[in-house]
């Protein structure tokens, strides 16, 4: 489907104005409306969850209706920390990538080479802001599924667990990605969704890009262990020396290649919905 309608867009509350687009201006004359505070929003909410992750603080294991007769209220399991997860950077060219496939408006998810993809679709609603929430929770409860593993054998990667947008998502090694918002209608474009020539578009396709990863059954998605511990990992040169150490704050836990000044810019969507 080629119709399709990019919307301004605010998440979680934050106000924003087409004046401000430094940090991807190649993309703003394709994706009007679509501005840095938006970017700086699903910058927050990946490094947020990948955070509360490396601290061990993401449950694998949903509360059921049967829990809240349990004497002992719900005990969940959680996923085991992570000794060097990675601060992601946001990227202009996954940006626009995630655009050029949410603006087809399709059902499926079919990334292009080079590009890993996790895709929602919200239906019957205008609220964009509520759509990209619902939809970083829609991926990452599928560390859910992660109880299926054995005990012991670490965090797996198992294309037969339903879980690869969590493993998007918490892909301990990965460096960047980007999103798109699009509006789109529900259904072919007929009298009842345009109206005088103008389109109402009935669903909220929300796209997030990530350089490709080569996935192999059996691989870890994160090296489980202490927070931070293993951050060096990540600046060691070819003659095992580290060419400088990654900024990690033990109650964040993930691993910053930059100076200390610039990590303190950061900002943290902490998930209290997790």
């Amino acid at each position: 489907m080629e119709a399709y309608l990019v919307v301004l867009i605010a998440i979680a509350g934050i106000a924003h104005s087409n004046e401000h687009n430094l940090r991807c201006p190649q993309n703003g004359t394709e994706m009007p409306g679509f501005n840095d505070s938006i970017r700086l929003q699903f910058l927050a909410m990946h490094n947020g969850y990948r955070s509360k992750l490396a601290l061990g603080h993401i449950s694998i294991t949903e509360e059921s209706e049967s829990d809240d007769d349990d004497d002992f209220g719900f005990l969940p399991d959680f996923a085991p920390r992570a000794s060097k997860m990675r601060y992601l950077e946001y990227d202009c060219e996954a940006e626009k990538s995630a655009y050029m496939s949410a603006r087809n408006c399709s059902d499926s998810s079919s990334p292009p080479e080079g590009y890993d993809e996790n895709k929602y679709i919200f239906e019957n609603s205008n609220n964009i802001s509520e759509a990209a929430l619902k939809a970083m929770i829609s991926w990452a409860k599928e560390a859910f599924n992660l109880n299926k593993t054995k005990e012991g054998e670490g965090v797996l990667y198992r294309s037969n667990h339903d879980i690869s947008n969590f493993a998007n998502l918490a892909w301990d090694a990965r460096e960047k990605f980007g999103c798109a918002v699009v509006n789109c209608p529900l259904g072919e474009i007929d009298d009842e969704t345009n109206h005088d020539g103008e389109t109402y578009a009935t669903t909220i396709h929300v796209v997030c890009h990530y350089p490709k990863i080569n996935k192999t059954e059996g691989q870890p998605i994160y090296k489980v262990g202490t927070p931070c511990d293993d951050c060096s990992e990540y600046t060691k040169k070819a003659d095992n020396t580290t060419s400088a150490d990654p900024v990690c704050i033990p109650d964040d836990g993930v691993c910053f290649i930059g100076s200390k000044a610039d990590y303190d810019s950061k900002e943290f969507y902490r998930f209290r919905e997790l």
